[in-house]
């Protein structure tokens, strides 16, 4: 495992249980709104799949599985991708509590075991800000071409590269020159919501954010082939970009 994706998984270790539960309630709770309107909880995503029963889905990353339940409640087979223990515990007991199954694998991204998940899957899912804990986006988009089978889809979904150059989503980071290609150590993502004191303690993230170009170009570059590419306001500021998502199939 590379030094920066240890550095990452300490952050995402870091009391990551207790934060789920704080935040999205106890398994038990959460499973409840999973189970009451599954597709509400995809929101804007849902509409990416052309179906869900039956579809292998390799979901990157997939943290407390907020994304994989719902998938799983209206039929998919979800194998998440994620390198928090503390996630994995979270998301297993909320699938059993909501009475589904999913597969959950907790490794490096870069290193899953392709001797099992080689075009495997039917489609591979992220979503809520995932790349920029990757320093080499072609690299990383050629391991999703190798999840998928022949003429599998890639929904990649992400933080808008917008918020390079303004803190559109109050995720209160630097801002930096929306050019910059440079790796540098940030707060992960929950750090913002505990007290000073503790917030000093979360171990840092090593970053590498991307323009909208790289992201696209590297899609193409990697074997796919773009279908389509939207985006979405912010939720702070409906004026500013927040989100977008590209469609892209395998060749």
């Amino acid at each position: 495992m590379k030094d920066y994706t240890q550095q990452h998984k300490l952050a995402w270790e870091y009391d990551a249980y207790n934060f789920w539960v704080r935040t999205s309630g106890t398994p038990e709770e959460r499973a409840k709104k999973d189970v009451e309107n599954p597709k509400k909880m995809l929101k804007w995503h849902a509409k990416y799949f052309d179906k869900f029963e039956g579809v292998k889905v390799a979901n990157i990353c997939g943290s407390c599985g907020k994304k994989a339940i719902p998938l799983a409640l209206l039929g998919a087979e979800v194998t998440v991708f994620d390198i928090s223990e503390d996630n994995k515990r979270y998301a297993m007991e909320t699938a059993k509590a909501a009475g589904v199954s999913i597969d959950f694998e907790v490794c490096d991204i870069m290193e899953i075991d392709m001797d099992r998940f080689e075009g495997y899957f039917d489609v591979v899912f992220m979503e809520g800000g995932i790349l920029h804990y990757f320093h080499d986006i072609d690299k990383f988009m050629a391991v999703m071409n190798e999840l998928l089978k022949a003429d599998g889809k890639i929904i990649c979904s992400d933080f808008h590269p917008f918020n390079k150059i303004s803190d559109a989503l109050n995720f209160q980071q630097p801002t930096r020159s929306y050019f910059d290609t440079s790796v540098f150590d940030g707060e992960m993502a929950h750090a913002r919501f505990y007290e000073d004191e503790i917030r000093k303690k979360f171990p840092k993230c090593p970053y590498r954010k991307y323009t909208i170009s790289e992201i696209i170009n590297s899609i193409i570059a990697n074997g796919f082939i773009l279908e389509r590419f939207d985006e979405q306001p912010s939720w702070e500021n409906e004026m500013l970009p927040g989100e977008f998502a590209a469609i892209a199939i395998k060749k």
